[in-house]
């Protein structure tokens, strides 16, 4: 794919490159109607403005970081490795959150692209099964590798570096299993979500193992405390499980915050099981079993990878890195 240049605009519009170049850095120096020609132009011709072009400062090795929070300390951490293993290798990093939100997502990649960025790790905002963003083509249109961070979807990219999901559940069904319970609330993610099904069929290989199955129920959260929260708090209405299971650090401490609102006491009414550790457990008063992932060794693989990809003759795919979890309570 060519990269759009201002003449390409200028000669569709059937004016001046220095006209274009107004329209879009000094809108206000042309007439109206030329104006919104150019711009719409621009946008239906996918042009990119090269930052560097304007004076601006940046670097020749430069990667690109999107996450989809910070307030996650999963990925407020990994970019802090991420950053750090990047810096060492002679890398500078540009950063992004994008909030969740897919059109910051896109903003955050044509802004990347602007920069000439040599690569980009990306946690994209969503791994359901129908979530392909299309700027992943024009990231390898022009031949800029990728690796995807955490969350795995079918679309162009050069390798990813993720958690062992399945092996997640099974190894915290198998640690439920120690004790014998008769009601179990799962509170998972999106139904559609990959990384949340993994782990729930993790579960339920390790539950399908043990002799006398529990009653089990599954609420889906979507990842998020707040959604978690009031979910788990509806469900509290109906009836109190024994323990309650989240899928992610974020479920759990909604899942927290809902039953502590409801008066119950955690450890002694119902017990807590999580897939990633809970660093703030202790603020609630509880010692939770949990999924602990190396986040140094996600965040130092991602940067690895993608600077082999970068250093590489031709960026062809590097094989995806799988790391797993482990117990900790």
């Amino acid at each position: 794919m060519k990269k759009v240049k201002l003449s390409d605009i200028a000669k569709r519009a059937n004016v001046t490159s220095i006209t274009v170049s107004r329209a879009l850095s000094n809108p206000e120096k042309v007439k109206q109607k030329t104006r919104e020609k150019i711009q719409k132009l621009a946008q239906e011709m996918g042009y990119i403005p090269n930052m560097m072009a304007k004076g601006l400062k940046s670097s020749s090795k430069t990667i690109g970081v999107i996450v989809p929070t910070i307030t996650n300390p999963f990925f407020s951490n990994a970019v802090r490795v991420i950053v750090n293993n990047a810096n060492k290798r002679g890398y500078n990093c540009l950063f992004f959150t994008s909030d969740e939100s897919a059109e910051i997502e896109q903003n955050a990649v044509n802004t990347l692209l602007s920069y000439n960025v040599d690569g980009v790790i990306i946690g994209v905002i969503s791994e359901d099964e129908n979530y392909a963003p299309e700027y992943f083509n024009k990231l390898k249109s022009f031949h800029i590798p990728v690796v995807l961070f955490d969350r795995n979807i079918d679309v162009p990219h050069t390798c990813g570096v993720y958690l062992d999901n399945v092996d997640s559940g099974y190894k915290l069904g198998k640690e439920i299993m120690c004790d014998d319970y008769d009601d179990i609330l799962v509170v998972s993610g999106s139904l559609y979500s990959r990384v949340a099904n993994a782990r729930l069929n993790g579960l339920k290989m390790a539950f399908s193992e043990k002799d006398k199955m529990s009653k089990l129920d599954i609420i889906y959260a979507d990842f998020n405390a707040e959604l978690s929260k009031k979910l788990v708090a509806d469900f509290l209405k109906k009836k109190k499980p024994s323990i309650i299971v989240g899928l992610n650090n974020q479920i759990t401490l909604g899942a927290l915050e809902a039953c502590v609102l409801n008066g119950y006491v955690l450890s002694v009414d119902m017990k807590f099981y999580s897939i990633d550790e809970i660093q703030t457990s202790k603020n609630f008063g509880v010692s939770i079993p949990c999924i602990k992932h190396d986040i140094e060794e996600l965040g130092y693989q991602s940067v690895t990878q993608l600077i082999r990809a970068i250093e590489a003759d031709e960026c062809g795919e590097l094989s995806d890195i799988i790391i797993r979890g482990s117990i900790a309570k």
